[in-house]
């Protein structure tokens, strides 16, 4: 059994939260070796920003911060 075979076969074994812990592992020795990885697969590695982001797409745009409000926190 190769290592990739096994490591596949071992993570099947693991509770949830701890294969969350795994996959921002990897998604970390993806950055830190500079292999691609797409926007969605560095989102998804951040621990609830599904969560976040599908609260700030139900949010009404009458609640939210404007651009020009937001720009005044930007440093250049």
């Amino acid at each position: 059994m190769s290592a990739r075979e096994y490591m596949k076969a071992q993570a099947d074994t693991l509770p949830e939260q701890i294969i969350d812990k795994v996959i921002e592992f990897i998604s970390f020795q993806k950055f830190s070796s500079d292999l691609p990885c797409s926007d969605q697969d560095y989102l998804e590695s951040i621990p609830a920003m599904n969560e976040i982001i599908k609260e700030g797409l139900a949010t009404p745009l009458s609640e939210c911060i404007s651009l020009s409000d937001v720009r005044k926190g930007v440093r250049c």
